[in-house]
């Protein structure tokens, strides 16, 4: 069901979508597009994904084209994720790189710790378990963001 059928019958059910930054007053210049049932198709199923309505995906894209920017809706040229998606992805890398910073500040310590007695710390198969951990997460980060580049 498109908007304007779900407008019309009252259909509440599912949003249509965020709309682009308003203004005030208003945008005064218009711009009609024509596009076939394939063409179209494509353009809802990408605002969808940008969460923008089929409109104001379409603004947003021409603009972006025409300004040399990123893709509408804080998608990220060609890669399908969005700018929201990337900071999360940053933020668990930083995250990650703590972890292994800590755990490599372990070992050092049980290295130092084995060279003076002679002997591992009780603690050194915890440190290593925990390096094994971070190691994981971080390739499975570096794995989730090959995916959705590719």
């Amino acid at each position: 069901m498109d908007i304007r059928t779900r407008a019309a019958t009252g259909d509440t059910s599912s949003p249509r979508g965020a709309d682009r930054r308003h203004q005030f007053p208003g945008r005064r210049q218009r711009i009609n597009l024509r596009l076939d049932e394939a063409e179209h198709g494509d353009v809802v199923t990408a605002a969808a994904r940008a969460g923008l309505t089929p409109t104001g995906f379409c603004a947003d894209a021409a603009l972006a084209a025409a300004r040399g920017n990123t893709a509408p809706g804080g998608l990220i040229a060609g890669t399908g994720v969005t700018r929201a998606e990337l900071a999360t992805m940053q933020r668990e890398l930083f995250a990650a790189r703590t972890a292994v910073t800590r755990t490599g500040t372990n070992l050092n310590q049980a290295t130092t710790a084995f060279n003076a007695t002679g002997e591992a710390p009780v603690w050194l198969d915890h440190a290593v378990r925990r390096c094994v951990q971070a190691l994981d997460k971080l390739d499975a980060l570096v794995a989730d963001i090959d995916r959705r580049l590719h």
